[in-house]
C-alpha cells in the first residue's frame, strides 16, 4: 500500500508540471547537493587534465604555481582563522574559569561561616568562653592584682617604720606542735 501511495504521489507532481524529482529539504537534500558538487570538482579536475596534456608542460607548471598560491593564501587564512578560534576559545575558557573560581571561593567563603558558626554554638553550650570574655576576665584580673597590690603597699610601709621597734612575741604553742612532727616522722 505504501507503494501505492508514492506511485500515485509521483505521478500528481508529474501532472503539476515539475520535472524530475521532488525537491526535499533536510539531510537527504545536503548529501544531494554535496554530491554534486564533488561530481563537479571531478570533472573540472579531469578537464584541467585533460587541457593540460594538450597545451602541453608549460600549462602544467603554470597550473601547479597557481595551486601552490592559492594553497599557500588559504594555507595563511586557515592559520589566521584558527588563531582567532584559539584565541576566543581562550577567553572563553579563562572567563569561565574565572567565574568558576569566584563561585568556588564564595562557596568556600560560605562553608567556613558555616563551620565557625556552628563551632562557636557548640562551644557555647559546653560553656567555653569567648575570646571577648577572656579578655575581659584577664582586664578584671589585672585591676584585682593591682588593687590588692595597693592594699598591701601601706602595711609593708608600716612593717618598715615598726622593724625598728621590737614587739613582744606571741605565746604559741609551736612546741607541741613539733613534737607532733617528730613523732609522726619516726612513726612512718
Amino acid at each position: 500500500m505504501a507503494n501505492s501511495r508514492s506511485r500515485s504521489r509521483r505521478t500528481a507532481g508529474s501532472a503539476h508540471g515539475r520535472k524530475g524529482p521532488k525537491a526535499s529539504t533536510g539531510p537527504q537534500a545536503a548529501q544531494e547537493q554535496l554530491k554534486q558538487a564533488v561530481h563537479q570538482v571531478w570533472l573540472a579536475g579531469m578537464g584541467a587534465f585533460v587541457r593540460a596534456q594538450k597545451e602541453g608542460p608549460a600549462a602544467f607548471q603554470e597550473a601547479v604555481a597557481e595551486g601552490l598560491k592559492l594553497f599557500s593564501q588559504t594555507g595563511t587564512t586557515a592559520q589566521r582563522r584558527m588563531r582567532d578560534v584559539v584565541g576566543a576559545a581562550q577567553e572563553t575558557l579563562q572567563g569561565r574559569v574565572g567565574g568558576a573560581r569566584e563561585q568556588a571561593q564564595e562557596t568556600w567563603d560560605n562553608l567556613e561561616a558555616l563551620f565557625q558558626s556552628r563551632v562557636q554554638r557548640a562551644m557555647h553550650q559546653l560553656g567555653v568562653p569567648t575570646a571577648a570574655e577572656i579578655r575581659e576576665l584577664s582586664r578584671r584580673v589585672a585591676e584585682l592584682n593591682d588593687t590588692v597590690m595597693d592594699s598591701r603597699k601601706p602595711r609593708r610601709a608600716a612593717q618598715k617604720s615598726a622593724k625598728g621597734k621590737v614587739a613582744p612575741r606571741r605565746a604559741t604553742k609551736s612546741a607541741p606542735r613539733r613534737a607532733k612532727a617528730k613523732h609522726r616522722r619516726t612513726a612512718g
